[in-house]
């Protein structure tokens, strides 16, 4: 396979959430996640600091099987490439053996006490068995991983409480 010929996929989404942009961007956190996402589990693989970071790396096994739910995937591994907290944005590249992701996060304070938080995902296969599965099915939980997060990360930080039971 060609580099030109890998299947890519981008979505987007975005959501305003009644919190200063100062409170959610650290909850954009590996660690912190346990706090916001339903049934969040993840190895931290390297953190100076204990938490998200410039260079973090960590791995989880939730957004694969969501993506590919044919393909009997084991972990993802996330890569901070961009860890911004003057202006609240973060980065990170998502490995598995089929795709490369791009996972973009930008805050907006919007005044008011409002953010949008911007959510850019790109995925792009890695191989041949890659482009047999990046399809419809991943485009679809794309878009309802985006929307659990959004949905999950605004629930908690407007009542401090985990949204349960939503599911990506």
């Amino acid at each position: 396979m060609s580099a030109s010929n890998g299947k890519r996929l981008h979505r987007t989404h975005q959501i305003a959430i009644h919190a200063p942009a100062d409170k959610i961007f650290p909850l954009a956190c590996p660690i912190e996640e346990y706090k916001w996402i339903d049934g969040w589990q993840c190895e931290m693989i390297y953190s100076e600091g204990g938490k998200n970071e410039n260079n973090c790396i960590f791995s989880e096994e939730m957004s694969a099987p969501v993506l590919f739910p044919s393909a009997g995937l084991g972990p993802t591994v996330w890569y901070t490439t961009l860890w911004d907290t003057t202006g609240y944005r973060f980065n990170a590249l998502l490995i598995t053996r089929l795709s490369t992701a791009k996972f973009e996060v930008e805050l907006q304070e919007q005044g008011d006490g409002k953010t949008l938080v911007k959510w850019d995902y790109t995925v792009t296969a890695l191989n041949e068995e890659g482009n047999r599965h990046v399809g419809d099915a991943t485009a679809q939980g794309m878009s309802g991983m985006l929307a659990f997060l959004a949905d999950s990360l605004k629930h908690y930080c407007e009542t401090g409480e985990i949204l349960r039971g939503g599911g990506a």
